[in-house]
């Protein structure tokens, strides 16, 4: 909390509280939206248009309408190659594979997967970290990679997988994403030479595959391999690296890149070869342009943004081997997805756990108290996913025919409505569970109540439906280890208010739109009419299907509606109704710093019932709040998480500076990192006195003051309206004398209108008005301080010295408990050689800094009044835009405080209530 002290003067010294002599031109030039350094000229615009219109294309809805269409057009081909394929044949191939083939195609998985940890390997020797380890790297890498294969949002699963493991080990997030960038670049440089050998050495094969001419395939792959040479060209002439949101990543040598093309080219063929291993005995397609089709299809599948590319790499794989029997390749896509997805998301799950277990074993006690502490820190991550499967297997079930032994028992004590009724509703179910997923993402707490009674209701479905006892067995696993794990689901906030994205939408109308499609498949044989919708029966599968489907379908279509309709439904930062309930929130918070609400230099985020708010304010990207939440302390998690999620909607950065010590673990929790940037000092007043030895420096500044004539009152705010034109001319010759501009956002600057709000301490000499300050007050009597000080340059000596006093001792007399004489900045900080670099660079400022702030002589004013130090962070993500959310700090509170529009100040600044004093 930034304290109006901090220009207060050090005996016989400027004010130490002012600002840095820092140019703030040179501070906003650097922060400029150009984005050209100091000095130098902007960059030029290469097609301004072009780039406008670009900047107001909703890329991430392009994105997802693309994936949607892709998937379409591919089920539409997949359903046309299967027309004449029967469920029973895919049974019958799939039981006749050899358990051999089945073995050989394992070790190529293991041997794929073996080559994926080398991508991140690969990562962490190009950023020099090789203390980090091999088996980091390993678990990292197989475990995300594993997980997102098989769910899909890669993005999200294995980019939150890889952090926590390496964030563990102690890397960075600029670390990380140079390693995931290493990672992806090894990925594309394998993918482009496995294509172009596949197309060069079996083009006649391939051409028999994708029509095109002999010569077309093989001019296509020649020119990926003539793009690779220049791409290694272009390197080896000297280094080259690429700017990734202002951090430069050096990209690999030609060596280096040589070893990147080889772990590129060993995981595509032994993802390739476990699948062509598995194809039918009559298959005759040489494995070098097998590996190429297989390519295209899995690149096809990453377009898609299918989970595993679900039925994007079965269409591929049919279309390009129309002579073998469909039934036969789509047991071999089954089998192979059971060994190349599910068997490396089971053991990664393990892994996974076991990583967690491993960290925490000695602080647990109990089983229970046990499993919820080790999933806690991946439980919003691993349950989400786990609770979309479960969805998928609720709507699969429901499109495919039940076993028919179990509906003859079933038959003997469930009336058929039960049957017909838990079969249409398991599929709803489904579709319900796809979309809390998300809310277990992000935590929520409405999202924890809602999958719990869905995953209850669906185990109970799954059994009444079709006595499907594997299914209910994983429905209750999930809802087992969802219960253990309720601490890690504490937000308060509306499941049906989150905003859900493009790319998740699309998501649920994919695995609806597959399972709608595998239901069409597997009763093709059945002559559809209207008369079918009515006939119910305990064969009646079709009818079911057709019924359930439709359900889903108006339940997905009635999220999806109501998701577009309530886009960016979070609390809005809007001053429009904020008139009086600023005021009152000010009025309740024992936070003196609180009044800064009034400055009229912020803009508000409310909490959903209005008692709570955070001031904040925008400079570039950064997002920057004053303080912690001001309001009761229940809804401080509610307005974190709503203010991350608001600068996220809007591509900023959350920003909390000088941010308490009591919510550093919610700061945490949202995956900001921690700056300390100095400490705050309060005096405890019952302390403070002018007696004996321990207050004969302050009772001779007080009889000092006393000797000279000086006369200390305050004056009520309905009485100081007055006196602000001669305290206006105070003001005028102090800013002049110091020749600095105001500033603003952490402490006060002048404005009739904010200072109205305020009691006025006043200093008189000889009948004329030297200094002033405006009065804070805490609720319920918790502190006091002032604000805005300013006094002459010829005013008596030692001041404002005789002002403090004066001060505490009317807080004392008044009941209050504290006197907050603000931060001293990068005081406190560590100067330690295994210390954050943060903390040794700031310790040195603080101690060889006097010519640019008078940060020791600051401490040193302070600590007269032997204050109670509390530490005061920067919480904000950390890594490469780190330096820019520093210089948006700066030129926020440095450059000249930024006027509210008339309606805002209107709103803000409205005729101010009681004075809480």
């Amino acid at each position: 909390m930034s304290r109006p002290t901090e220009t207060a003067p050090a005996p016989d010294a400027t004010t130490p509280g002012d600002a840095p002599p820092d140019d703030a031109s040179a501070v906003q030039a650097a922060t400029s939206d150009d984005g050209a350094a100091p000095g130098e000229a902007p960059p030029p615009l290469a097609f301004p248009r072009l780039r406008a219109w670009a900047a107001t294309v909703p890329w991430r809805t392009v994105g997802a309408l693309a994936s949607l269409l892709l998937f379409a057009v591919v089920l539409y081909v997949l359903h046309g190659l299967v027309e004449e394929v029967k469920l029973d044949d895919v049974k019958k191939a799939i039981a006749a594979t050899p358990w051999s083939t089945l073995g050989v195609a394992l070790a190529a998985t293991a041997a794929s997967y073996v080559a994926l940890t080398g991508y991140d390997w690969f990562g962490i020797l190009h950023i020099k970290r090789r203390d980090v380890g091999y088996p980091v790297a390993a678990l990292a890498s197989f475990t995300g990679y594993a997980l997102s294969y098989t769910i899909g949002f890669q993005l999200v699963v294995a980019g939150a997988v890889r952090y926590r493991i390496y964030a563990g080990a102690g890397l960075g997030a600029a670390e990380v994403a140079a390693i995931t960038a290493i990672s992806a670049l090894t990925l594309w440089l394998g993918i482009f030479f496995t294509l172009a050998i596949g197309l060069v050495t079996e083009a006649p094969d391939v051409s028999r595959l994708d029509g095109l001419p002999v010569s077309v395939n093989m001019a296509i792959g020649i020119a990926i391999l003539a793009a690779l040479a220049f791409y290694l060209l272009w390197i080896s002439r000297r280094e080259r690296a690429v700017t990734i949101e202002g951090y430069r990543l050096a990209l690999p040598g030609v060596k280096s890149t040589g070893a990147q093309i080889v772990i590129g080219l060993v995981d595509l063929l032994g993802a390739s070869f476990a699948l062509w291993v598995l194809l039918p005995a009559d298959a005759v397609i040489a494995f070098p342009t097998f590996a190429a089709l297989f390519v295209v299809a899995m690149t096809l599948g990453m377009l898609s943004h299918a989970p595993g590319g679900a039925g994007v790499i079965e269409a591929t794989v049919l279309i390009a081997l129309p002579n073998l029997p469909a039934d036969a390749v789509l047991a071999s896509l089954l089998l192979w997805r059971v060994v190349y997805y599910l068997i490396p998301f089971t053991l990664a799950l393990g892994l996974l756990g076991g990583s967690e277990f491993a960290r925490r074993k000695g602080y647990f006690h109990r089983a229970g108290v046990m499993l919820a502490a080790v999933m806690r820190p991946v439980a919003p991550i691993v349950l989400g996913a786990a609770v979309f499967l479960g969805g998928i297997v609720l709507l699969i079930s429901g499109a495919l025919p039940a076993e028919t032994d179990r509906l003859h028992v079933l038959r003997g004590f469930v009336p058929l409505p039960f049957v017909e009724a838990s079969h249409l509703l398991a599929s709803v179910v489904g579709v319900v569970l796809l979309v809390v997923a998300r809310g277990l993402l992000r935590r929520l707490d409405g999202a924890y109540r809602i999958a719990q009674l869905l995953l209850a209701a669906g185990l109970v479905f799954s059994l009444v439906k079709g006595v499907d006892v594997e299914e209910a067995i994983v429905l209750g696993v999930v809802l087992a280890l969802l219960t253990v794990n309720r601490r890690a689901f504490y937000r308060r906030a509306s499941l049906w208010d989150q905003d859900l994205a493009p790319a998740w939408l699309a998501a649920v109308a994919i695995v609806l739109c597959g399972s709608v499609w595998l239901g069409f498949f597997a009763y093709r044989n059945v002559e559809y009419s209207n008369d079918l919708w009515w006939d119910f029966a305990y064969r009646g599968d079709a009818p079911r299907f057709l019924r359930a489907s439709l359900a889903a379908g108006v339940a997905a279509l009635a999220i999806g509606l109501h998701a577009l309709l309530h886009r960016h439904s979070a609390p809005k930062a809007s001053a429009d109704a904020a008139s009086g309930r600023v005021a009152e929130i000010v009025a309740r918070s024992p936070r003196a710093d609180a009044n800064l609400a009034f400055l009229g230099d912020k803009r508000f985020l409310f909490s959903e019932a209005g008692d709570a708010f955070i001031m904040y304010q925008v400079q570039g990207r950064s997002w920057v709040a004053m303080g912690d939440p001001i309001g009761p302390a229940d809804k401080v998690s509610e307005l974190l998480w709503a203010f991350r999620e608001l600068a996220d909607q809007h591509g900023g950065w959350p920003v909390f500076y000088q941010a308490s010590v009591a919510r550093l673990p919610t700061y945490l929790d949202l995956g900001l990192s921690l700056l300390k940037l100095g400490e705050e000092a309060r005096v405890e007043l019952s302390k403070f006195t002018l007696e004996g030895k321990a207050g004969y420096e302050w009772r001779y500044v007080d009889r000092k003051a006393s000797k000279e004539g000086l006369e200390v009152a305050i004056v009520p705010r309905e009485q100081a309206a007055a006196l602000l034109p001669e305290l206006r001319r105070v003001s005028d010759v102090w800013m002049a004398s110091k020749k600095v501009g105001e500033k603003g956002f952490s402490l006060g600057f002048w404005s009739e209108s904010y200072l109205r709000h305020f009691d006025m301490a006043i200093v008189r000499h000889e009948g004329r008005i030297v200094a002033f300050a405006n009065m804070w007050y805490g609720a319920n009597k918790e502190e006091a301080t002032v604000d805005l000080m300013r006094y002459l340059p010829d005013a008596p000596k030692g001041v404002m010295d005789a002002l403090f006093v004066r001060l505490m001792l009317r807080a004392k007399a008044d009941g209050y408990r504290w006197f907050n004489l603000g931060m001293a900045p990068l005081s406190g900080l560590v100067d330690h050689p295994l210390g954050p670099t943060w903390n040794r660079v700031g310790a040195f400022l603080f101690r060889y800094g006097d010519n640019f702030y008078n940060f020791e002589g600051l401490r040193t004013y302070k600590s007269k009044f032997s204050p109670v130090w509390e530490p005061r962070y920067l919480a904000c993500p950390g890594g490469w835009v780190l330096p820019q959310i520093l210089l948006d700090v700066t030129a926020l509170i440095g450059g000249a405080p930024k006027r509210a529009d008339e309606a805002m100040r209107a709103a803000l600044l409205a005729e101010p209530k009681e004075s809480a004093a």
